[in-house]
């Protein structure tokens, strides 16, 4: 099942449900029978919609915002030993262990010029410092939270592979950042990421084995990627995107009073 976050807007005394697609863990049978339309935040949220509530057609797909211009101005200039990149939550779902493990195949092949910087925060931290300790990487990995966005930035530029494994991201912003800047990018073959792999903006790993994962670690380093354009749809400014969510519920204005429109005329004859 996927999960959800339902927000109301209101404007004047005429309320309107907007339903964003994200995560939660609840029966939309009750709630689609009461909303206006459904924004979902790419094409595999918009597809996955579509096959779990077939009857319900009300369905826009809008990218989520970013800072396009702020993220497109960085200069992407990995230093060595290359560096290979996480960011995002120490959560099971994450994979941040298969990552780890990936990574020490790599390390245990002889390939010690590689760095692991895993910045995020949550839960799984001990286990995961625990994880690298026992896998032997502990000297090769760096553990980093709380990081300003300039800080965060920097890291981005220096890096030489960004990997995300999480087969649960409807859409990752640090995935799009990286791509932006010009960071070599791994993601999972399957799930919502997987249209970038397709696209040949990503490396795509097929499992989660961890001789797989070092072999597309390698070549997405071997590799020379262009800086990926933001003029893509997949990129939205937040301007863009803001006038895109306003256009939609200006519709559904226009939708509702052309229909009270009609239901007053029926009443007066």
């Amino acid at each position: 099942m996927l999960m959800y976050f339902l927000y109301i807007i209101v404007l004047g005394s005429l309320p309107f449900a907007i339903l964003y697609l994200n995560s939660t863990d609840m029966d939309l049978t009750l709630i689609f029978s009461r909303v206006d339309l459904v924004i979902a935040n790419s094409a595999y949220e918009n597809r996955i919609l579509c096959e779990d509530f077939p009857k319900f057609r009300k369905v826009f797909m809008i990218p989520e915002g970013m800072d396009v211009d702020e993220v497109k101005h960085v200069k992407h200039d990995p230093v060595e030993p290359k560096r290979i990149l996480y960011v995002g939550a120490l959560r099971c779902y994450k994979n941040v262990e298969k990552i780890l493990e990936g990574f020490a195949h790599l390390i245990k092949r002889g390939d010690t010029q590689y760095r692991l910087v895993i910045v995020g925060g949550g839960a799984e931290y001990a286990s995961l410092v625990n994880l690298a300790h026992n896998l032997g990487i502990s000297s090769f990995v760096e553990w980093k939270y709380g990081l300003s966005r300039q800080q965060l930035l920097c890291d981005y530029a220096e890096t030489s592979v960004f990997i995300l494994l999480s087969p649960l991201e409807s859409f990752s912003r640090v995935v799009y950042e990286a791509l932006l800047i010009g960071v070599p990018v791994v993601v999972l073959n399957f799930g919502a990421l997987s249209s970038l792999v397709e696209a040949g903006l990503a490396e795509g790993v097929n499992s989660l084995n961890p001789s797989e994962i070092a072999d597309v670690l390698l070549k997405a380093t071997s590799k020379t990627y262009a800086k990926v354009s933001g003029s893509i749809n997949a990129f939205l400014d937040w301007k863009e995107y803001s006038n895109r969510v306003i256009n939609v519920y200006n519709k559904l204005l226009e939708m509702q009073n052309a229909l009270d429109f009609e239901e007053g005329l029926l009443g007066r004859s």
